[in-house]
């Protein structure tokens, strides 16, 4: 009978040793710039953390990469065989800081700690989570944790356009894996409110309208129409009138949730009457739905807007990578859901409820190679990610750490071994 009680003992010892090195490393991380767009290249970030594993000798690493420039990093922490492996994913881009940079209260790339939280773009989404499973790793390794199955650190590009250079593109290429954790921040307003088995998936389309494109002086002389005008009366009724074909998940009874005018763009200059303007929704889905009846829904919609206005002239176009990321869920009675609610109660003293992560995740790649995944369990609060002042309490991270390690010996034990 294994002594758990010993081993996470052990475990605990190791990250108080190491504490203050894993909150260097969120430092470090959060430093290099890992924005996309504008840049859409992991080299600089990619191999500081391969550097990184490297001196902590945790076990051989490999690149897989679509292009040079968009690394995946998969390094393999190696069990005595008989049990099964287990995969810790985190992404190493961001968002871009975008217009909210004046919004910041310091530099977004250069971490600053108050108040026992520290701000930075990416500490929340998801860096901190990436530091967290290098040390869980880590801890394993040095205290020499009875694992049976393997642990593979998976750190990927791209998750933030799409992952179509990166855990897309990764997952299929992927052997001996049995499971996955993803280290998405599972806190909205607070630390570690769910534990989530569910991401929702992304669905973005644009709507495009045509109007008449000529000179503006004559728009009270001659019939023309604006696409702007137009366009801007869609936006605001789409969010209303949009029918779409769901259940509500039991986990909180979510539904989806659509956002209009993501994007907007319409218009030449002063003196035209603007030709063409359209508009940009980010839709994210639940299980059950599917691309198909997402499509039927915008259809519908359109259609009956032509009839009530046959000169409307308006199509719909969805966004290449991001037309369809589906859903994704992993049974409550998967063996890794056991290990990490064991786990975290453990580090915490509670288990957090079952939940929906709100937004979209990696998981339904890995879902797709046949790989169970667990979508989101992280330090970090999705509220403050994707805007300005952005942060992750250090605490957080900490605990992050200690419960990776934890479920990965519960998970990762020999078959012979109860």
């Amino acid at each position: 009978m294994v002594d758990d009680l010993s081993i996470d003992a052990e475990l605990e010892a190791f990250l108080d040793d190491t504490r203050e090195q894993l909150t260097q490393l969120v430092v470090d991380l959060v430093s290099i710039d890992s924005q996309i767009p504008p840049y859409s290249d992991e080299r600089k970030i990619a191999g500081f953390l391969r550097g990184t594993v490297d001196k902590l000798d945790l076990g051989d690493t490999q690149v897989i990469a679509a292009a040079p420039e968009r690394p995946n990093l998969i390094t393999r922490v190696r069990g005595s065989g008989g049990g099964p492996t287990l995969m810790f994913n985190g992404h190493l881009d961001t968002k871009p800081v975008g217009d909210a940079r004046t919004l910041w209260r310091s530099d977004p790339l250069v971490p600053e700690l108050r108040d026992g939280r520290l701000y930075g773009l990416g500490t929340s989404d998801m860096k901190g989570a990436v530091a967290a499973m290098v040390f869980a790793a880590a801890a394993l390794h040095s205290t020499k944790a009875p694992l049976g199955g393997d642990v593979v650190l998976a750190f990927t590009a791209d998750e933030e356009a799409g992952s179509s250079l990166g855990a897309q593109y990764v997952a299929p290429r992927l052997t001996g894996i049995d499971a996955c954790l993803i280290g998405e921040p599972s806190g909205v307003d607070d630390d570690w409110q769910g534990v989530c088995l569910v991401s929702r998936g992304v669905c973005g389309f644009r709507i495009r309208v045509r109007g008449t494109q000529t000179h503006s002086s004559l728009s009270d002389r001659i019939p023309s129409v604006n696409a702007s005008l137009v366009m801007a009366q869609l936006l605001l009724a789409i969010k209303g009138e949009l029918k779409l074909d769901f259940t509500p998940h039991p986990y909180g009874g979510v539904k989806p949730t659509l956002n209009p005018g993501v994007l907007v763009s319409g218009g030449v200059y002063f003196g035209v009457v603007p030709g063409v303007a359209e508009f940009a929704c980010d839709l994210r889905t639940l299980p059950g739905m599917d691309e198909a009846g997402v499509r039927r829904s915008v259809d519908e919609w359109l259609d009956a807007k032509r009839r009530a206005d046959p000169s409307l002239d308006v199509e719909v176009e969805f966004e290449p990578g991001l037309t369809w990321i589906p859903p994704a869920e992993i049974p409550v009675t998967h063996p890794l859901v056991k290990a990490a609610c064991e786990s975290i109660d453990g580090v915490l003293g509670r288990t957090p409820p079952l939940a929906v992560f709100p937004g979209g995740t990696d998981a339904p790649w890995y879902q797709q190679a046949g790989i169970p995944t667990l979508p989101s369990l992280g330090p970090g609060w999705l509220s403050c990610c994707h805007g300005p002042n952005e942060f992750v309490t250090l605490e957080a991270v900490h605990q992050a750490a200690r419960v990776y390690a934890r479920t990965a010996v519960r998970y990762c034990r020999p078959h012979d071994v109860e």
